[in-house]
Formats: structure tokens, C-alpha cells, sequence
């Protein structure tokens, strides 16, 4: 399913800004490019989720819930999988004064100016992988 499908079908919630702790609120993020990298990395390939589990040496299930975007993966876990896509886990704390803010994407069935669209969710849309 391409990312104009799952837009398509998303639900529409305001939950981000209105009902959810601001740690919730990065939790989802955070989860959410993890997931998208996991799943750009397996498109890369060009890998069905059952072939990418195959290399990764687990379950298909289990490539399933890492692309959910709801996995809480572990340290290990994370460093497990960059190991094998040959990829870096870097891992960065700041003082709350430097704390990005997350720019809220919303969108309603399709995407009419991709120039109002943050970079990395333009990197997602090119790569049909939706965070």
C-alpha cells in the first residue's frame, strides 16, 4: 500500500495537540521514524516484509510490528537492527531549552503543496513509507 493509500484511510484525530502529554506526544514521534526507517530501509531492498524478515533473521509478524509504528523497541533491540542494515543508532539528549519542536503535519486525502510539507516527511512520501 503506497502513502496516498494510507493517507487516505487514516483516521482524522486531534489527539496530538489537544489530549496527549507532551512525552507522549515525542514517544509517537520517535516511534514513528524509527518505524518509517525500518520501512524505507526494507523498500530500499526491495523486500516484501517476508523476504526482509528472512534477512533480518526473525518473523514476519515480528517485521510487521516494527513497521507499525507502536513497537517499543529496546536498546538492543535498535542496536540489533542497524547492525544488520548497516546503519547508525545515534542516540542525542538535550536541555529542554534546546528541545526541537515537532512540526504536527495534518492533511486531509491528499497532499496539494508538498513546499508546506517538512522535509523529512517529503523524504517518506517519496519512499511510500508514512510515519
Amino acid at each position: 500500500m503506497g502513502i496516498k493509500e494510507k493517507i487516505a484511510k487514516a483516521k482524522k484525530v486531534n489527539w496530538i495537540a489537544d489530549e496527549m502529554p507532551n512525552y507522549d506526544v515525542k514517544t509517537t514521534i520517535e516511534l514513528a521514524k524509527i518505524s518509517a526507517k525500518i520501512e524505507m530501509a526494507r523498500l530500499d531492498k526491495k523486500m516484501t516484509q517476508k523476504e526482509f524478515a528472512e534477512y533480518m533473521g526473525v518473523t514476519q509478524g515480528m517485521v510487521s510490528k516494527w513497521e507499525s509504528r507502536e513497537y517499543n523497541f529496546t536498546i538492543k533491540s535498535l542496536n540489533e537492527i542497524c547492525e544488520k542494515l548497516n546503519i547508525e543508532l545515534d542516540i542525542l539528549f538535550y536541555d529542554s531549552s534546546e528541545m526541537n519542536n515537532y512540526n504536527i503535519v495534518s492533511w486531509n486525502n491528499e497532499i496539494d503543496n508538498m513546499e508546506e510539507i517538512p522535509s523529512w516527511f517529503k523524504g517518506l512520501y517519496s519512499k511510500e513509507a508514512i510515519a
